[in-house]
């Protein structure tokens, strides 16, 4: 069988840089592609509040601080170089067409800790609106070393400023400091006994959350509701180690929680630590795990989520659908607690009800900054290279939606739906004079389970109601060249 050739054209839309910048493809294949971004380090993404939030926004955290805008299809859309001093700068939220960030003292090369904080505005192209301080040195009698922050639906911010004792990167108390986004302090309020602020994430209008945790002590772990406008705790669950918290609907929030398993290899004992992902629901107050997803491949493996990290962004969850949740994990098999063999990177995706949809071993080994669901059912992911520069890795469930065909040099736009599927499938394709076409389905130990013809471009209905649920492959065959995906199957 003849493989596909898929052909893919960059355009660079809006580069206001005087030199152009490049988008080279590093990898490929018909679920995935991986492209690397020429110019700038150490990017980090910018939350985006705004309604075309369908591709990825990211700032670098060098002394340029440039501003980068991909589109879903991982065409670069806007970049500009701000060429501005901007080290103690962390650009941190898009909302009303404006790029949200904090400002810093500098580290002055004996002691760091927060002598001020500034909310910083610029338009997109860099432009200074204004710069306000809602924070200093002397409001209180606590040293302020960590900073955290969210931005609420109302566009809102909260920041969340944490103390540290005994120099062990621990604090007991933090400090919540929302603002508007014209920089007017609203509300302060410091919490006392937060021991190791893990996380915290929008929730709806009345509150977003907080967790906490004393790593290795399970009573410890709490995640609290607290009040969007007076700051004041309301509420709180006892339970998990949260991290990476998503709100999914009003009851339920995926997160990522480390745990650890001791392990014994006839010679010693040790303990192992590996990612879980969760779901809890906050009306009747537990977490549950996601179905399978603690293991789906051997005993020996573990998940691994950089969630300490400085250069990782902590969003590890996103959805646009709710029965199609993603997340990403590094895989490794551990040796004797001793050393690790990596074996690459998965992507998992799942439903709010907690059922496990597919996993996908990618076949490119890469580290997660953070990830970005899209509208077209796919994922992109950003990372780090390990001497810098930028790498996206657009991974597509279901294949590219369009093929070309070399010898006219038309594109051939295709359609498989509903996906997941119970009873049927619908393929519509657009390919002008075509002669035949058919549809091969493949089981995942790659056996034809049907293969059926198609017999026009839109309105092909394929009975699927004889295969049993779960994922599958499928081959479109157009004129000899052949077209690839993934399908699920559901009862």
């Amino acid at each position: 069988m003849k493989k596909s050739i898929i052909t893919i054209l960059f355009f660079f839309i809006g580069v206001f840089n005087l030199y152009a910048q490049n988008l080279d493809t590093i990898f490929q294949d018909n679920y995935s592609k991986l492209l690397n971004f020429n110019y700038g380090w150490l990017y980090r993404i910018i939350e985006n509040k705004d309604s075309d939030n369908d591709g990825i926004w990211l700032a670098t955290l060098d002394t340029n601080r440039s501003i980068l805008h991909i589109d879903k299809n991982l065409n670069i859309v806007h970049h500009i170089n701000t060429s501005e001093n901007g080290l103690n700068l962390n650009r941190r939220f898009k909302a009303n067409n404006k790029i949200y960030s904090t400002r810093v003292n500098s580290y002055d090369g004996t002691e760091y800790y927060l002598k001020y904080l500034d909310l910083v505005c610029h338009d997109t192209l860099g432009n200074l609106l204004f710069s306000q301080r809602i924070m200093n040195e002397d409001d209180d009698t606590i040293i302020w070393h960590g900073l955290k922050s969210i931005i609420l639906d109302n566009k809102d911010m909260i920041f969340c400023l944490l103390n540290e004792i005994s120099g062990d990167y621990r604090s007991d108390k933090l400090r919540l400091i929302r603002v508007d986004t014209s920089g007017n302090v609203l509300e302060n309020k410091i919490h006392s006994n937060i021991y190791e602020l893990t996380d915290f994430a929008p929730f709806n209008d009345q509150q977003f959350l907080m967790s906490k945790t004393s790593f290795l002590q399970t009573n410890s772990h709490v995640t609290y509701f607290v009040n969007n406008n007076t700051l004041e705790i309301e509420d709180s669950i006892i339970g998990r180690y949260a991290f990476n918290m998503k709100k999914l609907n009003d009851s339920i929030v995926a997160f990522n929680s480390v745990e650890y398993k001791h392990l014994d290899n006839g010679l010693s004992e040790y303990i192992e630590f590996f990612t879980y992902l969760y779901l809890m629901n906050t009306k009747a107050k537990y977490s549950y795990s996601i179905e399978e997803l603690s293991n789906p491949l051997l005993d020996s493996i573990f998940y691994d989520v950089s969630f300490s990290s400085f250069y990782s962004s902590k969003n590890n969850i996103d959805f646009t659908n709710p029965d199609s949740i993603y997340s990403f994990f590094t895989i490794y098999k551990k040796w004797d607690g001793i050393s690790d063999q990596r074996l690459g990177t998965g992507v998992i995706n799942f439903n709010s009800q907690g059922s496990l949809n597919y996993f996908y071993q990618t076949p490119i080994d890469v580290g997660s900054m953070t990830l970005k669901a899209t509208s077209d059912g796919g994922l992109i992911i950003p990372y780090e290279g390990s001497t810098g520069g930028l790498y996206l890795y657009k991974f597509m469930p279901n294949g590219y939606n369009s093929i070309l065909n070399i010898e006219t040099q038309e594109k051939v736009d295709i359609k498989v739906y509903p996906n997941p599927a119970k009873d049927y499938i619908n393929v519509d394709f657009d390919a002008n004079n075509f002669n035949q076409a058919e549809i091969e389905l493949y089981d995942m130990q790659g056996r034809l389970v049907k293969k059926t013809k198609l017999t026009t471009q839109k309105g092909n209905r394929v009975d699927i109601s004889s295969l049993k649920a779960g994922n599958y492959t499928y081959n479109i065959i157009i004129d000899g060249n052949a077209f690839g995906g993934m399908m699920i199957v559901v009862e």
